[in-house]
């Protein structure tokens, strides 16, 4: 019994060992990346209200994909959350590792870590803003050549799609992918916009209309652990989905390390 407490234990210092060396090298030099997020980008867990005291808190990276022009028109309302299945070409598609014979033939080939370049509160983010005011001056044009009630309901979801687009939405834009870190790191260097992070990808090939896409299924790191001295700036605070607040309640500076991970380094709530 003892022999077996003793490799239990032996496995867990091991394992809480490799840990901690990992973070300390990821956070060793300069960051990669530095950013000042808000609620917008970093979310709260749904159940944050029933939780007694929020020790062990970890906050969610929510990020997105530019839309599609082709998804709403004059007649449907602008939609912020799209498909995360990004058009690439076949040239793209090799210079990340992909072989396109087996996309064609293989409709489950396996996801591969990739390196995600992100834009933070910039032109992909004002691009997206412009598309939901061109949509809510349609649906409101519509509205008043024909007060009807489908019209007016149309106008009102445009209009809240634009307010939540400038208010609430994220921020955090994936631009491209790469199969190496070099790739990305030369192209936006001096932006501090920029971050580069790692995140996994499986391509496939659409049949209708005949092209190749990259479906982005989630970063490596979706979540971010909130540091103990920081818990108290959470207190009392609910999940967005559970209250009328639009405003952003908190903003954390994040930092991205060696190994491209991020960890908070100061937070400040923005509300009582």
């Amino acid at each position: 019994m003892k022999k077996y407490l003793f490799i239990g234990l032996t496995i867990l210092i091991g394992t809480n060992l490799a840990v901690l060396s990992g973070v300390a090298y990821n956070r060793m030099d300069e960051p990669t990346a530095q950013l000042t997020l808000t609620e917008r980008e970093l979310a709260l867990p749904y159940n944050i209200g029933s939780q007694k005291e929020n020790s062990g808190l970890s906050l969610s990276i929510h990020w997105r994909a530019p839309s599609k022009t082709s998804q709403y028109d004059g007649h449907n309302p602008y939609y912020t959350y799209n498909s995360r299945d990004i058009k690439i070409s076949k040239d793209v598609l090799l210079a990340l590792g992909f072989t396109p014979e087996d996309v064609l033939n293989n409709n489950w080939i396996e996801s591969k870590e990739l390196y995600w370049a992100f834009e933070f509160d910039g032109a992909l983010h004002q691009a997206e803003i412009k598309k939901a005011e061109a949509s809510y001056q349609r649906a409101l044009s519509n509205y008043e050549k024909l007060p009807n009630k489908e019209n007016n309901n149309q106008k009102q979801r445009s209009r809240k799609a634009l307010n939540n687009e400038k208010t609430m939405n994220s921020r955090l834009f994936f631009i491209e992918a790469a199969a190496h870190y070099e790739a990305l790191s030369s192209k936006y260097a001096n932006k501090n916009n920029i971050v580069i992070v790692k995140g996994l990808a499986q391509p496939h090939f659409d049949e209708r209309d005949k092209h190749y896409q990259l479906q982005l299924k989630h970063l490596s790191v979706r979540k971010i652990m909130v540091p103990s001295k920081f818990a108290s700036h959470f207190d009392r605070l609910k999940s967005k989905h559970s209250t009328n607040s639009t405003a952003p309640r908190y903003t954390a500076d994040v930092h991205w390390g060696k190994r491209l991970e991020p960890w908070i380094v100061d937070v400040k709530r923005l509300t009582p």
